[in-house]
């Protein structure tokens, strides 16, 4: 999934959300008119060709081949109507290259096909992305009018009960106008994504394959594993997200801020603005102010922003020294917070809104206890995006995936599990429950790394080391990262952009209307000359 730009999670907000990732959507081929190419039947591959992709956005290109993949609607229901994915594949560079790479982005909700695969992963892989059903191809689960009113609210009161009585609603008369235009919405699923994805390899004509996943990407990984061994040879997961997270659990976000409060300790200039930021952000959201001078403060949409600012290294640092600001006596910076969060959150929610919730619910949703369980409460600072999110999904027709799919299993697949000690959207607790299941699998955990984003950004030579040695050898070399300490100094101090905002809007006018007046005086002299 996702490079990466300081502030890029909030101002993108929909990025990863579990992913938060970050990383430029693609331009993805079209599939022919729109329509599912006549005559096809289930895992046909047609109309594979030499193409252009260049990830929207990016400036690399790739000599590639597009092509279009007919698949069931629903893989489990013999006879289901067909839809259409598009697929690219970019061929390796080397000579006799090893098991092709197939990717699985994090989301859900974004597009698969949005890699910018480096150089030296294609020296010996093909690299080969298969659209995500409902949000490429021939059917997408959009849900403006879910988005529109998220959008709406932000900023203003975002989680107030009128706010998710229309949440309900909107989810509802989406998910009735998508069944209303014949789409089955029981086909959206992580299962029906591997089934896909099994058609495109045995229509490449590819033995076994190797997985390079991220986020919610993992857990397509996971499952893969679970439903066809044999088809794996190697599995990378990065930001590895477990069965039950796709709900934030407001505990386990309590336990990152702490951790988060253990290295301000450290930190000579973070320790100096408090004892504890653990207690500093409690008491700051519990405590928040409804205005800056002219301002709107919505505490709710100020946790929203800061849980997107917490998936990135950099946008760590800014999102702490709002709250120590806070903390101090100056909400500036929450106001500011406030105000970009309700600019940038996008009207159509930033993600396919009805494949996120398909795809989420299906196969977490028996985790969720209600808005209680990821509200405020006595937390820290309670799971925001789930309270966005998961009471819209409540309202979302579903069928769940089968139990044993929605639980750990064990499995003899060799895996690559790399987590950040910092990353807030897939904890590094991830590694331990996933420990005793995979027999095969070892366990990277990164220092002061946060989301999936970090593991691109920093230290990029290691990272090429860690990945290139295991698809190689099966044996991670992580020997060329080094220990960096978090900064707790902002790139850029979000209450001194409050300030500047003020200044502007004080100043600006004051110079148009002097302006005004000079234009006027010239005006009156030059009458009075002629006179």
């Amino acid at each position: 999934m996702k490079t990466k730009v300081p502030l890029s999670n909030l101002v993108v907000v929909a990025g990863l959300l579990l992913a938060a990732c970050g990383k430029p959507a693609a331009a993805a081929p079209i599939v022919p008119e729109g329509r599912v190419p006549e005559g096809t039947q289930p895992g046909q591959l047609t109309g594979l060709a030499g193409c252009e992709y260049q990830p929207k956005g990016g400036k690399a290109k790739y000599i590639a081949e597009c092509g279009t993949l007919t698949v069931s609607e629903n893989w489990d229901k013999p006879g289901a109507r067909l839809i259409a994915l598009p697929v690219v594949r970019i061929p390796a560079t080397g000579q006799n290259p090893a098991e092709p790479v197939f990717w699985l982005m994090g989301g859900p909700g974004g597009p698969n096909i949005t890699w910018a695969p480096p150089g030296w992963l294609l020296a010996k892989h093909d690299v080969v992305m298969v659209g995500y059903r409902g949000v490429e191809g021939t059917v997408k689960l959009d849900c403006p009018e879910l988005g529109r009113v998220m959008k709406a609210h932000t900023g203003k009161d975002v989680f107030s009960e009128q706010a998710r009585a229309q949440y309900h609603a909107a989810a509802q008369e989406c998910a009735a106008g998508l069944q209303a235009a014949g789409i089955d919405l029981s086909g959206y699923t992580i299962p029906d994504v591997i089934q896909d994805m099994e058609a495109a390899r045995v229509a490449l004509g590819y033995d076994r394959i190797d997985l390079f996943s991220e986020s919610y990407g993992t857990r397509v990984a996971q499952i893969y594993a679970y439903m066809r061994p044999d088809s794996l040879h190697r599995v990378v997961q990065i930001g590895v997200n477990t069965p039950g997270h796709f709900l934030y659990d407001p505990a386990v976000y309590d336990s990152m801020i702490r951790y988060l409060s253990k290295l301000c300790a450290q930190d000579a200039s973070c320790s100096s603005r408090t004892s504890n930021l653990a207690r500093t952000m409690y008491l700051v959201n519990h405590n928040m102010p409804k205005r800056w001078l002219f301002f709107n403060i919505d505490p709710d949409s100020v946790r929203l922003a800061t849980q997107f600012m917490l998936f990135g290294k950099s946008d760590i640092t800014t999102i702490v020294d709002v709250y120590l600001a806070a903390g101090e006596g100056d909400p500036s910076g929450l106001a500011m917070a406030n105000l970009i969060m309700s600019i940038m959150m996008p009207s159509d929610g930033g993600w396919v809104l009805g494949e996120y919730l398909a795809v989420g619910g299906t196969a977490d949703l028996p985790k969720y206890g209600g808005i209680d369980s990821v509200s405020l409460g006595n937390s820290i600072m309670g799971a925001p995006l789930s309270e966005l999110i998961w009471p819209a999904a409540s309202e979302w027709p579903l069928e769940l995936i089968p139990k044993d799919l929605r639980e750990f299993q064990e499995s003899d697949v060799e895996m690559l599990l790399i987590n950040g000690t910092m990353d807030f959207s897939t904890p590094p607790t991830a590694l331990d429950e996933a420990k005793p299941y995979f027999h095969k699998a070892q366990m990277v955990l990164l220092p002061e790394f946060s989301h999936v984003g970090d593991e691109y950004t920093y230290q990029q030579g290691a990272f090429e080391r860690l990945i290139t040695s295991y698809y190689d050898t099966g044996v991670a070399d992580s020997s060329l990262y080094v220990y960096e300490p978090l900064s707790f100094k902002p790139g850029m101090s979000m209450t001194l952009l409050a300030k500047l905002l003020v200044a502007a809007l004080i100043v600006l006018p004051m110079l148009l209307v002097l302006a005004v007046v000079l234009v006027v005086r010239r005006i009156r002299r030059r009458g009075t000359i002629r006179a």
